[in-house]
């Protein structure tokens, strides 16, 4: 055995030395489960407008895995009570994995799955938690090495740890809070890849102030637990306030931008489309053969073929699709295919907080659309929301998942609730409409009353 590295742009060196702990992620790192992030983008359809931001899921895994060690080795240092080893490398394990169960163009492949199953009555669970998950607990070859290298509690813990909505300790908080690895990496990554201004926070300093404290938790006024927690030092206040607007900032700038979300419905269109032909017995119509992966994964909706799919299916299957003798497929594969995208209108923008207003556009637009003046791949309808802070109680686990600052007393205290910038910060809604030609375009600004 021998040191390994990877050079990343935003980490520099990440290194696996030769014990064994490290040796078994890099073991992990080199199955095919892992590898085939590689054809899976960070940012899906972002590059249409970001040219740079081509990056893949497997970088962004390795460095949440590399920024969870540089928090596990802070807690480490910094705990007053005996550090935990086994649940630190659990931590650790799950970040580096996390995003294994991710599908092609992540979150718009897994909104067509949804619409699909709704439109067919089936129920399956698609998020990409839940595929994460079952690869690390199924019959593949990342669970097998997983449990080789590390035992069959440890696969158990990785995979229960990733399916938890909250954070129960100080380790598990690593990898899901408001403050964990998956942020503190693709803020800055996906702000450099893309070039996008927005976003910017001091990492270092952040780092350099993180402390440990307690937190109790309480119910009815009754204590029944103290667990560690992270706490931002004072000096740090400002670097944490730059770092919750600057996630909020990215997502309007980069992950919401008009021109991604156009795209991202668009592909949506194809895969439900798609998904009706096959389901109805009608795969000659779609242009795919029926050895195809996405036909066979409509079909199975099995692990297996779940694995068989990744970004680069979807660009390959697109001159097929363009031949489809179904025009809807087909001309929404050859649009897709040359960035001739629906155009955003955006709605949110023109009535602003009015929220009367735009439920009144809404229901004129549906009026219209059942009247026949619009068919059904017309246009397509979009919102998009992003709160910038959950603000969270004590009386329950989920206080792990705040950003807690240190007060002159030497307690500690929600950045809520010490910041009057986050404290003003409210749940920000888009709404947009995306039209097929200019003639749809105009008719819909005209119902807009524009």
């Amino acid at each position: 055995m021998k040191p390994q590295r990877i050079r990343d742009p935003l980490h520099d060196l990440i290194e696996f030395d030769v014990g064994d702990f490290d040796q078994g992620l890099w073991g992990l790192i080199n199955t095919p489960e892992f590898q085939r992030l590689r054809h899976i983008k960070q940012l899906g359809f972002s590059e249409l407008v970001y040219p740079g931001a081509t990056h893949s899921r497997l970088l962004h895994s390795v460095g949440v895995f590399q920024t969870a060690r540089q928090l596990s080795q802070i807690i480490k240092s910094r705990l007053s009570t005996q550090f935990n080893s086994d649940r630190s490398n659990v931590a650790l394990i799950a970040a580096l994995v996390h995003d294994v169960g991710h599908g092609p163009f992540s979150h718009a492949f897994e909104s067509s799955l949804k619409q699909l199953d709704k439109l067919t009555g089936a129920k399956h669970e698609n998020r990409h938690e839940i595929w994460t998950a079952e690869i690390i607990r199924g019959d593949t070859t990342l669970g097998s090495k997983l449990e080789n290298f590390f035992g069959k509690e440890i696969r158990e813990a990785v995979a229960t740890l990733l399916l938890q909505e909250t954070p129960t300790d100080i380790y598990s908080a690593i990898v899901s809070s408001q403050f964990d690895a998956d942020r503190l990496d693709y803020v800055r990554r996906d702000r450099m890849m893309t070039g996008a201004q927005h976003g910017g926070f001091d990492f270092s300093w952040l780092m350099a102030n993180l402390e440990v404290d307690q937190v109790t938790f309480a119910t009815d006024g009754e204590t029944y637990a103290t667990v560690d927690t992270l706490v931002l030092g004072s000096k740090a206040f400002q670097a944490a306030e730059s770092y919750v607007l600057g996630l909020f900032h990215l997502y309007f700038a980069v992950y919401f931008h008009k021109t991604t979300r156009s795209a991202e419905k668009m592909l949506t269109a194809i895969l439900v489309r798609l998904g009706q032909l096959i389901l109805d017995g009608a795969t000659e119509k779609s242009g795919l053969p029926k050895e195809h992966p996405m036909v066979q994964f409509i079909k199975g909706r099995d692990l297996t073929s779940y694995l068989r799919l990744d970004d680069t299916v979807i660009w390959g299957s697109l001159p097929f699709l363009e031949n489809a003798p179904d025009e809807v497929i087909s001309s929404l594969a050859k649009r897709l295919h040359h960035r001739e995208l629906y155009k955003a209108i955006d709605v949110s923008e023109r009535f602003d907080a009015d929220e009367a207003s735009k439920a009144k556009f809404r229901m004129k637009l549906a009026e219209a659309k059942a009247g026949g003046e619009f068919g059904e791949f017309d246009f397509f309808e979009d919102t998009a929301s992003r709160n910038p802070y959950k603000r969270r109680g004590y009386d329950t686990p989920e206080a792990l998942s705040k950003v807690l600052i240190r007060t002159s007393s030497n307690s500690y205290e929600d950045l809520a609730a010490r910041s009057k910038v986050v404290e003003a910060l409210k749940e920000k809604t888009v709404y947009r409409v995306y039209a097929r030609d200019s003639d749809i375009y105009n008719k819909i600004k005209g119902i807009l009353g524009d």
